[in-house]
Order: structure tokens, then C-alpha cells, then sequence
């Protein structure tokens, strides 16, 4: 890792993908790199959406099977919990 006063490209190896890539966004300019940021705001936005919507689903999933009380000769979970009792035996 670099200390100061080194340059702190000196430091661990990148990989030559990493550091190809870097080199072309400095010569690309402040416009590609506000480009590549805001392209990655909305990656993560939609990200974001995928997974609130699978909140969502499994919600809703979990309260159609509350709803729906236990099955005949099934006993009812104390509270809230989730979890049934199986009789192996």
C-alpha cells in the first residue's frame, strides 16, 4: 500500500483489465467519468427495485399463508412464529 509521498499507483498490482480500463477513463475525461457514475446510480437504483420487490413478494407470500391458518390437524404456531412441529414418530 502507499505512504506518503509515493505515488499511490506504486502500490499493489491492479491487473492489467483494472488498469487498462483507468488509464482509458483518465484520457476519456471528467465527462465519461460523471457518465460511468451516474450509469452505476442507476444500476444500483434498479437493483434496489428488484430487491424491494421481492420484499414485497415474500411479504405478501408470508401473509396469504398466515391467513390461511394451519392445515387440518396441524397445530396453530404460538405467536408469530413460523415454525411448525412435526411429529416423526
Amino acid at each position: 500500500m502507499a505512504t506518503s509521498g509515493e505515488d499511490p499507483r506504486d502500490g499493489e498490482p491492479l491487473g492489467a483489465t483494472a488498469e487498462a480500463a483507468l488509464t482509458a477513463l483518465f484520457d476519456a475525461g471528467p465527462e465519461a467519468a460523471e457518465h460511468l457514475l451516474k450509469a452505476a446510480q442507476e444500476l444500483l437504483l434498479a437493483a434496489k427495485a428488484v430487491v424491494d420487490a421481492g420484499e414485497r413478494a415474500v411479504e405478501a407470500h408470508r401473509a396469504g399463508a398466515d391467513a390461511a391458518g394451519p392445515a387440518p390437524g396441524e397445530d396453530a404456531p404460538a405467536g408469530r412464529g413460523r415454525v411448525r412441529r412435526i411429529d416423526l414418530a
